[in-house]
């Protein structure tokens, strides 16, 4: 059982660990408990058995809920749970299961729910600190062909392909295009709206299109991209992340945040720029292939803020995003895709 019920991108970067351990073990049954908006990611994926949907923020949010949902899990027989997530809720359901062997991070919310800990190391990727929790079974990094770089690999449906098919044919988008993802959960992570839009603006001058994607949420965004090119196109609250994921496969370049369309990237091995503002690369969450880069300002002395970001700058100036020019992007852009 591998129990991570965080966010779309902390999903993503566990597939790597599902994908080595099945390697390792082809025989072995991998279930997976996530959160519903994550769970289409990791049901099309062949290395999963079984998906199970815990909906922490909705429906099983009570502590009733909870305690049912663990005794659901815990009427199933495991022989290991790996837990990469690390809040309470996590903890306490590996801890509920039967599994003599639980598999867990050392700083997690309640380290003593696991008999087996690994260090959670700064500096290091998420998708290799995810790897390191498959040392207690004795599946080591280089043991195996790959496992060196190991990227998340999303599969995706003929649904998905025909929907992202039909948008470009709509759209008569005939040639490369960019796609930017300007949205992300926390506020303080996402790079202002005006100016990404100028980024679009450059860009559509470079490019068959520029495609928009984004959740519902992300909706309120699209005004400061309102009337400025014809082929900056909008796909925002349109589709589904695997449609978008399909989007993002077909096109020549992604822009985004620090968020989950950076590894959708990344798993197509699609050139991209993530704009990091109050995080940074050691948290573990930038791209995690070479024709990539990270854009953010260096010595400030306020980064990193937290390790999500939060809903508004804590000092007031947001100088970690606005200090990142519009130019700069589109220049760093040009030289992956010049670099080839």
């Amino acid at each position: 059982m591998i129990i991570n019920t965080a966010f779309l991108g902390d999903v993503i970067l566990t597939l790597p660990l599902v994908q080595v351990l099945k390697r390792a073990m082809p025989g072995s049954q991998i279930d997976f408990v996530v959160i519903p908006e994550t769970s289409d990611v990791v049901r099309s994926h062949p290395d999963i058995s079984n998906v199970i949907v815990y909906d922490k923020h909705g429906k099983q949010r009570s502590l009733l809920s909870f305690l049912l949902f663990r005794n659901q899990l815990r009427a199933a027989t495991y022989d290991v749970v790996i837990c990469p997530h690390r809040s309470l809720r996590s903890c306490l359901l590996a801890r509920g299961m039967r599994a003599k062997i639980r598999i867990g991070f050392d700083n997690s919310a309640m380290k003593m729910c696991f008999t087996n800990l690994l260090p959670w190391r700064f500096g290091v990727h998420e998708v290799d600190r995810n790897l390191s929790l498959l040392e207690p079974l004795s599946i080591m990094t280089g043991e195996l062909p790959a496992i060196q770089h190991e990227r998340p690999k999303i599969f995706l449906a003929e649904e998905n392909v025909r929907e992202a098919e039909q948008f470009i044919t709509e759209h008569k988008i005939g040639g490369p295009f960019a796609v930017l993802a300007p949205g992300t959960t926390w506020q303080t992570k996402r790079y202002p709206a005006e100016m990404m839009a100028r980024v679009a603006k450059k860009l559509s001058e470079k490019f068959a299109a520029v495609v928009i994607i984004g959740g519902r949420r992300d909706v309120e965004i699209l005004e400061s991209f309102h009337k400025m090119s014809d082929n900056i196109i909008s796909a925002i609250g349109k589709f589904s992340i695997m449609t978008s994921a399909e989007i993002i496969r077909r096109s020549s370049l992604m822009i985004a945040n620090d968020s989950a369309p950076v590894h959708i990237a990344s798993s197509f091995n699609v050139p991209t720029v993530a704009i990091f503002g109050p995080t940074v690369k050691d948290f573990g969450f930038y791209p995690y292939h070479k024709r990539s880069t990270v854009i953010e300002v260096r010595d400030l002395g306020c980064r990193p803020c937290s390790i999500h970001g939060g809903p508004r700058c804590p000092i007031g100036t947001f100088d970690c995003m606005k200090k990142i020019s519009p130019d700069e992007i589109v220049r760093k852009a040009l030289e992956i895709l010049n670099n080839g």
